[in-house]
């Protein structure tokens, strides 16, 4: 998972995979962020597709972010 923070170290997002673009044919897409975000390019946990609740689901990739 690309998790994603602001300049600041808070949780902005988090990005399913580490690929930050997708090819489809002749299409193309990707994900960009702003000058001064950081990607943290982690591996969760396999029930992580799985979390339904908010709180919960950012809890946990806090977790995986490195201490500041």
């Amino acid at each position: 998972m690309t998790i994603v923070t602001d300049d600041r170290g808070n949780l902005l997002g988090a990005v399913q995979g580490h690929s930050l673009t997708q090819r489809d044919g002749d299409i193309e897409a990707g994900v960009n962020f702003a000058a001064g975000h950081q990607l943290h390019y982690v591996d969760v946990d396999d029930d992580m597709a799985t979390v339904t609740d908010a709180g919960t689901f950012q809890q946990r990739l806090i977790q995986h972010l490195p201490k500041p």
